[in-house]
C-alpha cells in the first residue's frame, strides 16, 4: 500500500502527495548514481557524515560503486521492492560482488573512473583533511584488507531484510551492511518529486578507536612461523636503514628519502582479516620516485620468480604460513636492497638531487 505525505497550502488548505513508484531500475539506478548524495551520509555517521565520489556504474556487476571520504569502497545494489531478490538474495549477491571487486580493482583502474564521473576534485571532497596522496593510501590499504561498505537500495525495505542485515553486521567486522529505502512522492499539481531516503540497519553505533601496535604488541598478534618471519625482516631492515611505520594492523617499511618515509612494503600481524601477510605497496613508487615504475615492475618480476610469491592486483604478496627458506630470503633481501638503492639514487620527482 503506497503511503503520502501532505503539504499545507497558503490558504491553509491540507493537501495529501501520493507516493508513486520508481518505474524500473535502471531509472533508480541512475537518478542515485547522478544524486549520490541520496545515500544519506549523516545517517550514516552524524559526527562525520559521509561524502562521496562516484567510480562508475556495472563495474563487475555492481550497480554503482562509490568511495567516501576514508577511501571505503561502497557498494550499491537497486532492487524495486517488487524484485524477488530483495527478500534474501540481494544480501548474497552483495557478498560476492565485494568479494571480487577488492582483488579486480585497485587506485590504478579507479583514479580515471573517478575523474570521468566527477564534477569536483578528490580534494574538493577531502576539504583539507588530508592530503590526496594520503587519500589514496587509504583506498590501497581498504582494497586489501577487503573493507567495504555494501548498500541496498529499494523502495521498500522488507523486515526479514532489514533482519538478515543487522545480523551481518554484528558478526561482519571489516565489511559494513545497510538498507536504504528511498520513497518517491509526486506533486501532481506542480509536478515537483520529493524524495526521501531512510537508512536501516546499523547496529555498531560506536566504533572504538583501535590503538597503532608497537614492536611488542606486533609479535603479540603473530604465530610462531610469523615471529620467526618477521623478527628476520625486522633485523635486516634495521641494519639497512629500512624505517618502520606502525599501523592498527602490523607496520610499513619504508625508505627515508628526502624528509619523507617512502612506504614500499606493508606488513600485517594476525590481526588483519587475511592473515599474517606482507604486500609490496607500488602507488608511492610510481608515483613518487623518478621513473619510480621502472623500479617497481622491476622489483615486482623477480619477487614473482620467489616461490610462494604471488600477485595481487598490481602488487605481490606473501602469506607468512611458512618461513622462507635461505634462497629465498637472499633474493627477497636483494631485490629489497635494489629497490631501495634505485630509490635513492633517482630521488623524488621534482626534488634536485
Amino acid at each position: 500500500m503506497n503511503g503520502k505525505i501532505y503539504k499545507i497550502k497558503d490558504n491553509n488548505e491540507l493537501v495529501a502527495i501520493h507516493e508513486e513508484k520508481h518505474h524500473n531500475e535502471n531509472n533508480f539506478q541512475e537518478l542515485l548514481f547522478l544524486y549520490p548524495d541520496l545515500i544519506p551520509g549523516d545517517q550514516i555517521n552524524s559526527e562525520n557524515p559521509r561524502r562521496w565520489l562516484r567510480v562508475g556504474r556495472e563495474i563487475d556487476n555492481i550497480d554503482i560503486f562509490l568511495l567516501d571520504q576514508d577511501g571505503l569502497p561502497t557498494i550499491v545494489e537497486v532492487k524495486k521492492s517488487n524484485n524477488s531478490e530483495i527478500h534474501r538474495e540481494v544480501v548474497g549477491q552483495m557478498l560476492d560482488y565485494g568479494s571480487k571487486l577488492v582483488f579486480s580493482q585497485s587506485v590504478e583502474t579507479i583514479i580515471p573512473q573517478i575523474e570521468a564521473n566527477n564534477p569536483q576534485s578528490v580534494q574538493d571532497l577531502l576539504d583539507n583533511g588530508i592530503s590526496e596522496e594520503e587519500f589514496w593510501d587509504k583506498v590501497d590499504k581498504n582494497l586489501k584488507e577487503e573493507k567495504m561498505r555494501l548498500i541496498v537500495v529499494s523502495d521498500e525495505i522488507p523486515r526479514n531484510l532489514q533482519n538478515i542485515i543487522e545480523f551481518l553486521n554484528n558478526k561482519i567486522e571489516s565489511t559494513e551492511v545497510l538498507a536504504l529505502e528511498i520513497k518517491q512522492f509526486t506533486d501532481d499539481e506542480t509536478g515537483t518529486k520529493t524524495l526521501v531516503p531512510r537508512l536501516m540497519g546499523q547496529t555498531r553505533i560506536i566504533t572504538p578507536i583501535e590503538p597503532e601496535l608497537r614492536e611488542t604488541t606486533f609479535f603479540e598478534n603473530l604465530d610462531d612461523v610469523g615471529v620467526e618471519f618477521f623478527q628476520e625482516l625486522i633485523t635486516f631492515a634495521d641494519a639497512n636503514n629500512l624505517t618502520k611505520k606502525w599501523t592498527k594492523k602490523g607496520f610499513f617499511l619504508t625508505v627515508p628519502l628526502e624528509d619523507q618515509d617512502l612506504k614500499i612494503l606493508q606488513c600485517y600481524s594476525q590481526l588483519y582479516s587475511f592473515g599474517q601477510s606482507v604486500f609490496s605497496t607500488h602507488f608511492n613508487i610510481i608515483n613518487e620516485v623518478k621513473d619510480g615504475d621502472i623500479i617497481f615492475m622491476k622489483s615486482l618480476e623477480d619477487i614473482l620468480e620467489l616461490e610462494d610469491f604471488y600477485s595481487v592486483g598490481d602488487d605481490f604478496g606473501f602469506k607468512v604460513v611458512k618461513n622462507l627458506d635461505e634462497y629465498q630470503w637472499k633474493e627477497f633481501k636483494r631485490v629489497i636492497l635494489e629497490m631501495k638503492q634505485a630509490i635513492e639514487e633517482n630521488g623524488l620527482i621534482g626534488k634536485k638531487l
